[in-house]
């Protein structure tokens, strides 16, 4: 567990100070749609990475990245960082690859009152919130161009992992899978659905809410991250058909994509089982700190 935890400090103090490195030196050589490097492409991938599964917000600390590394959005923003964050479902996925077939074996079973069945329906319940975020998207672009605005929601997500994990209780020796009953699960789906503002943690909120609704850390965080499979993966699916209905829309630079969203595969696969370490043993008060510290140098600098 202690190594675990060390192990995980020590890869998101790499990254911080690899992106504090890259974004002084972007000030004088800003990234544009023709020249995307596949370094940058790669160190935005290891972000993602390193912080979807964090009550840290990816997706804020993207959109701080890319403002402050001067990423031309047009072809590395909204659209790239969904690219980021299916690399990171990618990692889901094989992690929960059990759960996952379960859930897919309710297919065959659809009438049988089983645990995945109950799961699926609780899973489905949770996901039907993201329907009223389907016209916001151009709003979520907008923020994700504003480094105040981002620092605002982390400071508001710090607020709600420490009055979070605060009040939770111990977590039982033998892991609880049972699913959240489906007024807890739409609660939960209402803080995911709050979580497509730039900033305010995807985890952070839904695995908050499963505390609040009395469900134990780790059960919490199964669920969070298992609905993120449909969230993640029907934004996936959009932007694809987007691509297919007009190719011409803007120039994709397929290669940096591909580096990003392997990298951001990779990280995510070995940070995910440190934080399912971390979520167990309650061990957030350094991120809450962090994020105080980020958020209020977004809003200062912008």
């Amino acid at each position: 567990m202690r190594l675990a935890v060390l192990g995980f400090a020590v890869l998101v103090g790499i990254a911080s100070i690899a992106v504090s490195a890259v974004c002084a030196a972007a000030v004088t050589a800003p990234e544009t749609a023709a020249s995307l490097s596949l370094a940058v492409a790669a160190l935005l991938g290891a972000l993602q990475g390193a912080t979807e599964f964090l009550p840290v917000s990816s997706s804020g600390h993207l959109a701080l990245a890319q403002a402050w590394l001067h990423v031309d959005p047009d072809v590395a923003g909204h659209r790239f960082n969904i690219v980021l964050h299916a690399g990171t479902l990618l990692a889901v996925l094989w992690l929960y690859r059990q759960d996952v077939r379960g859930l897919a074996g309710v297919v065959l079973r659809p009438t049988a009152d089983t645990p995945e069945r109950r799961m699926l329906l609780a899973m489905f319940v949770a996901t039907l919130p993201l329907g009223l975020a389907l016209g916001l998207e151009p709003i979520v672009v907008t923020l994700e161009q504003s480094p105040r605005y981002v620092g605002a929601a982390l400071l508001l997500t710090a607020a709600i992992v420490a009055l979070s994990f605060r009040r939770s209780g111990p977590v039982p020796e033998t892991p609880n899978k049972t699913p959240p009953a489906l007024p807890r699960a739409l609660a939960i789906g209402l803080a995911q659905l709050i979580a497509i503002v730039p900033g305010i943690s995807r985890s952070g909120s839904t695995i908050a809410a499963g505390l609040a609704l009395k469900l134990d850390r780790e059960q919490a965080a199964r669920f969070s991250f298992l609905i993120s499979i449909p969230a993640i993966g029907g934004a996936t699916t959009l932007e694809v058909l987007k691509v297919i209905r007009d190719p011409s829309d803007g120039a994709i630079p397929w290669l940096a994509y591909g580096v990003g969203f392997l990298t951001s595969f990779g990280v995510g696969l070995l940070c995910l089982r440190w934080l399912l370490a971390l979520v167990r043993g309650g061990k957030i008060t350094g991120f809450v700190v962090y994020l105080l510290i980020l958020g209020t140098a977004a809003i200062v600098f912008g």
